[in-house]
């Protein structure tokens, strides 16, 4: 409890913080929100003060637009312990202190409190069982407004907003002035920045959406998030641009400075996406930004791996020689092969939240042989014993790990042709590079005939994503690529494999 000495003179606008946006005011002294026709009895029982030294404060209070406690928390106020505040609202709020708390992470309700033990009788009360911590509840930042009876904990509003349902009544393009205004409030934004904002909100979420119904999320979720996170921020203004460039959408004189602008906003995403998996995430709001940003990442190498990419991107795709603390995978496959771990404790959070659909890309599909996968594996097993090979000679073991991954082809190639039109950048990625071996990618890094050979047949493939700006191009440069390391026998050999199965998919 605070007092003022009598001998102090504090004035009034120094002692009540009015805070115009919430319009309540806070005592700078006790640092919470006092009720309009409570001031005055705050300033005797809690300050001490005689009347005609509170006179000043409540004249001073009365002349300011305050709202009641009803208004402010609105028809939430009932008698829960937490509020929403919007999802554009500053957080922290100033004058109040931030404390630390948990958050029910259970979908749909985000109970905030600030102890172990209150969020453990909450899960018994609510959800008829022992929660868990991580999976069950996270910690989160808390403030709140008032004490005692109108004590109600509010969090970084991103976090609520992941967690609760979507009940918006706002119409589209009220949503989308949000983002911008929510976007608008970080000072590194330039005026350029906010032109490639505009236009992934107009076009390129549209260019990446596929037949999950995930439009709302590249449009609305994804942006609303990174309006909170740095991180994913910089890869959507990274990807925007990248569009631009791509789909030839900008005039010449601006290609320069597109071009910069993907370059500079995904180092920044990069080196700040490293920088949060080696402090390793704490939070749902840092999970979400880490989950959304692998896909926007994992985009942009597509869209630079392409036939027309100026980027000089010479490596074989999956396979980086330089990574070998990554196993020899590419920095993007390697992403995508560890989201789930990268975000572990919260990806129960993350699939039952707006990024459901996102999560759902890391199912490995479960593809069943038939007649048609059965004879595409004939072709390839047997390419690996063809005589044109016979001067690389390799053990059991390794014979193996090139059966295991040629069959495991056959069986997405099949698969990839059933989709048809409808094959996304995810299928192509989780019907076969999900679950090759270590053993395999390593084989690729050294460039054997083998694994050039099984690589340029998954461009059949990659093949049916060329209508995709962001894959444009990308199958024919990874089997030029490829077929530079195989000798002309080699080369023969490829050709005819590509034919018969070309012909078995007819």
């Amino acid at each position: 409890m605070s007092r003022m000495e009598s001998g102090i003179n504090i004035q009034p606008q120094e002692l009540l913080y009015f805070n115009k946006r919430y319009q309540v005011i806070i005592c700078t002294s006790c640092q919470y929100a006092i009720q309009p026709t409570a001031l005055d009895r705050h300033l005797k029982e809690i300050h001490a003060l005689q009347r005609h030294r509170r006179q000043p404060y409540t004249d001073y209070a009365s002349r300011l637009p305050l709202k009641q406690p009803s208004e402010l928390l609105g028809t939430r106020l009932g008698t829960g312990p937490s509020i929403s505040l919007g999802e554009n609202e500053d957080f922290p709020v100033p004058g109040l202190p931030v404390i630390s708390g948990l958050q029910c992470l259970d979908p749909g309700c985000g109970h905030l409190c600030v102890s172990v033990k209150r969020m453990q009788s909450h899960w018994k009360a609510e959800h008829h069982k022992s929660g868990c911590a991580a999976l069950d509840w996270q910690s989160v930042p808390l403030q709140t407004f008032f004490r005692g009876n109108l004590l109600r904990y509010f969090t970084h509003p991103a976090l609520s907003v992941m967690l609760l349902p979507d009940t918006s009544t706002e119409s589209a393009d009220d949503q989308i002035g949000a983002i911008h205004d929510a976007w608008a409030s970080h000072a590194d934004l330039t005026e350029f920045d906010k032109s490639l904002l505009a236009h992934y909100l107009q076009s390129t979420h549209l260019s990446i959406a596929n037949r999950h119904g995930n439009t709302r999320l590249w449009r609305i979720s994804v942006p609303r998030i990174a309006a909170s996170n740095y991180l994913l921020r910089h890869g959507i203004l990274a990807l925007s641009a990248q569009h631009l460039l791509n789909t030839e959408q900008s005039q010449s004189t601006d290609r320069q400075r597109l071009m910069e602008a993907a370059s500079e906003h995904h180092d920044k995403a990069m080196a700040a996406f490293q920088a949060t998996i080696d402090a390793k995430p704490s939070s749902a709001l840092e999970c979400h930004g880490i989950i959304a940003f692998i896909h926007v990442n994992t985009l942009l190498y597509f869209s630079n791996y392409g036939e027309n990419s100026l980027s000089g991107v010479e490596d074989l795709f999956l396979a980086d020689a330089s990574r070998p603390d990554l196993g020899y995978l590419s920095p993007w496959l390697h992403y995508v092969r560890h989201g789930c771990h990268l975000v572990c404790g919260f990806w129960d959070t993350i699939g039952n939240g707006p990024l459901a659909s996102l999560a759902a890309s890391w199912d490995i599909p479960i593809m069943m042989e038939d007649e048609r996968s059965s004879r595409i594996a004939t072709i390839l097993l047997s390419a690996l014993d063809h005589d044109c090979l016979d001067g690389y000679q390799i053990f059991d073991e390794i014979h193996n790990v090139y059966v295991q991954a040629a069959s495991e082809l056959a069986l997405a190639i099949n698969a990839a042709q059933k989709f048809g039109s409808a094959l996304t950048i995810w299928d192509a990625i989780r019907l076969w590079l999900l679950t090759l071996s270590l053993d395999f990618v390593n084989e690729v890094k050294k460039e054997t005939p083998r694994s050039m050979i099984l690589l340029a047949c998954y461009c059949i493939i990659l093949e049916n994503l060329g209508n995709a700006w962001f894959a444009d191009g990308l199958s024919t440069r990874l089997l030029s690529l490829t077929l530079t390391k195989l000798q002309n026998g080699q080369r023969e050999l490829l050709q005819e494999v590509t034919q018969r199965i070309a012909s078995i998919l007819r």
